[in-house]
């Protein structure tokens, strides 16, 4: 299999490998204080004509299947998290609600309830029992009240964190950045990641990896683990 092109910019791999003395950060992970975080994999942001559809979303279900299998064998917790809307939500989030149409907000209302359809993790998504589930209500997971991630990340006793999911420049984005500033290693697997543009992708991981975390493939990370590479689940 061909290694995928990384759209890290060579001059920004120049400027960390001078800064920090290599092109990455993330040179080895411990199983017993990694997790992988998988950003809003659901039909809200996966299905077709759904309000909030990722067209390159579907394209890395497999890499992401891939990566919550070999973080299993690994060892690790495998976190999955869901976008929801509640009453407190829309309360606590006001303003940013009040930017939307009355009938965009009754979609979110709709889809993204508990009980909505939009709300469900992917047909395709490998998920097993032994994963978590968590729910939040803002792009980050960290901000205070958006979910309990902080608290389970604290009962695996857990220091590194690996994203991946949808959108790479929105809520992946704000939960990777939040969780560097909180002292989690942080790194963001590319091709497991999608946005509703190429540009968009891109310009966010070039910023996180100058900033805030590595940025690496899914073959990479895999590597990092010492687990053979898995063969894609819906195989």
């Amino acid at each position: 299999m061909t290694e995928p092109t990384s759209c890290l910019l060579p001059e920004n791999v120049e400027k960390i490998t001078i800064r920090d003395g290599a092109p990455h950060s993330v040179t080895k992970l411990d199983p017993t204080s990694t997790a992988l975080v998988i950003v809003d994999m659901q039909n809200f942001y996966m299905k077709e004509r759904a309000s909030s559809y990722c067209p390159a979303a579907q394209a890395i279900v497999p890499n992401v299947n891939r990566l919550a299998d070999a973080v299993r064998r690994f060892g690790s917790p495998v976190l999955w998290l869901r976008n929801v809307t509640t009453a407190e939500a829309f309360k606590g989030w006001s303003h940013h609600y009040e930017r939307m149409t009355r009938a965009r907000i009754d979609i979110r209302k709709r889809e993204l309830a508990k009980d909505g359809e939009g709300f469900r993790l992917w047909h395709e998504m490998d998920v097993r029992e032994t994963d978590r589930k968590i729910e939040k209500t803002r792009y980050s997971a960290f901000i205070p009240g958006a979910s309990n991630l902080e608290k389970i990340l604290g009962e695996y006793g857990v220091d590194s964190l690996i994203f991946c999911g949808v959108a790479t420049n929105v809520c992946v984005e704000s939960t990777a950045r939040d969780a560097m500033m909180m002292n989690y290693r942080t790194v963001i697997v590319e091709d497991a990641c999608a946005a509703n543009s190429k540009e968009a992708h891109e310009v966010s991981l070039n910023t996180l990896y100058l900033n805030f975390g590595d940025v690496q493939t899914t073959d990479q990370i895999i590597g990092l683990m010492g687990v053979d590479k898995a063969v894609d689940a819906a195989e």
